[in-house]
């Protein structure tokens, strides 16, 4: 599980925003699209 965590963190870590990765990790549990944008996948 230490290494999926791992992996997650680095994907929101990559997205290169002004945020913290803390507030990163919040809107992509909030926001669908951001979340597509961490994980490089099309937008809806």
């Amino acid at each position: 599980m230490a290494v999926v965590r791992h992996f997650a963190i680095n994907l929101v870590r990559s997205v290169a925003d002004k945020n913290s990765v803390r507030l990163r990790r919040k809107i992509a549990g909030w926001d669908d699209d951001y979340l597509a944008l961490v994980l490089g996948l099309p937008a809806r």
